[in-house]
């Protein structure tokens, strides 16, 4: 029973702080710089997905500290916001799948480009995205895309070359394959294997796809979180992973052997953005963070220490070597002409999606 009590005094003590936060969030009685910034903008963002060095450095040139909360995923991002969440942050960071809902539920303020002076560092191939076509909501942050990743060795040993899907089916990569564990990027997968649109949402092409990557079973060793994708290649236990760029970078660090295949197939990309929100109070003061995120030294930082696609142009200069040299990192020309870029989905076919996978796993 004491226990109880506590606990009951503590939710109170946490629901009156958590008034009296967002009462202050903004109010006119908040303390200002000296230059009459407030003093505390309001992030939410991905886990381990900001550097601490960089927030320092937006403090100390404008007085403004940047408080960060995180999430782990877009649809805890969206219902959150939903929820009337909204009214606590500034900036939120959803993939660009995800601009469209929020759109649509009214969650977005139109960036001011005569204050984000930097938008225009972005790469062109970033500004135009089906989600924001004319660039009104988003800022592109950084991206990733899905690749097939092989370990040489192994397939100069099997004496095979992997330059399409179906070089897959090689009896020396039975149970020899690892999948990241996506819905999306594995029914893109076989949706590019039956020459179809990945991007199209069709439900008849996905239960095609589904049939053509049910094909594979016998290749696929696992389903995997993306991380052991990373860690199973770096180690060398398996020939073959799709998986993410940010990944496959780092486990080609650890692995000299490993490398990119099927360089010629068409591969998916998402970006994730950074988005002003609906009646954010705070408005000046976030696109001031929009801009810096966008100068060259400081997007370059941000690239370099997570090692995910790079859409500031005017930042590949400032890249450490090996990360400017990697099509991984910045895509090149025939890269660009070769993506594709994950769009939004009706609920029907992510429904689709999701089940077919299951029933692919499930028939293993």
């Amino acid at each position: 029973m004491v226990r109880g009590k506590i606990k009951k005094m503590m939710a109170a003590a946490l629901a009156a702080t958590m008034v009296f936060t967002m009462t202050a969030c903004g109010s006119d009685s908040e303390e200002k710089t000296a230059d009459g910034y407030a003093k505390e903008i309001y992030l939410y963002n991905w886990s381990e997905y900001m550097s601490e060095d960089v927030l320092n450095k937006f403090e100390e040139e404008y007085g403004i500290k940047v408080v960060e909360t995180t999430f782990e995923s877009n649809d805890e991002m969206l219902a959150k916001l939903m929820a009337g969440g909204g009214s606590e942050y500034d900036i939120a960071v959803p993939s660009n799948f995800y601009i469209e809902s929020m759109k649509a539920n009214d969650l977005l303020e139109p960036l001011d480009k005569d204050v984000i002076t930097n938008y225009d560092n972005i790469d062109e191939t970033y500004r135009t995205m089906q989600c924001d076509p004319d660039g009104e909501y988003c800022v592109p942050y950084m991206g990733t895309s899905c690749v097939w990743i092989a370990n040489k060795k192994m397939l100069d040993d099997y004496g095979i070359e992997i330059h399409k899907m179906d070089d897959l089916k090689n009896d020396n990569l039975k149970n020899n394959i690892l999948l990241v564990d996506d819905s999306q990027a594995i029914m893109s997968v076989g949706l590019l294997g039956c020459d179809l649109d990945p991007t199209s949402g069709n439900l008849d092409d996905i239960a095609k796809a589904k049939d053509y990557i049910s094909g594979l079973n016998p290749y696929i060793k696992a389903f995997a979180a993306s991380t052991d994708t990373r860690d199973s290649m770096a180690k060398g236990e398996v020939a073959v992973a799709l998986m993410y760029s940010g990944e496959a970078l780092q486990a080609m660090k650890e692995n000299p052997d490993l490398e990119v295949v099927m360089d010629g197939e068409q591969c998916s990309l998402s970006m994730d953005t950074m988005v002003l929100l609906k009646g954010s109070k705070h408005k000046e003061e976030a696109e001031l963070f929009l801009n810096f995120i966008l100068r060259p030294d400081i997007s370059a930082e941000l690239t370099n220490e997570f090692q995910f696609i790079c859409a500031n142009k005017a930042a590949v200069e400032y890249l450490d070597d090996d990360l400017k040299n990697s099509p991984l990192c910045v895509l090149t020309d025939d890269m660009k002409k070769r993506i594709f870029m994950i769009n939004t989905f009706d609920a029907d076919a992510i429904s689709a999606e999701t089940d077919a996978v299951m029933e692919i796993k499930s028939s293993r």
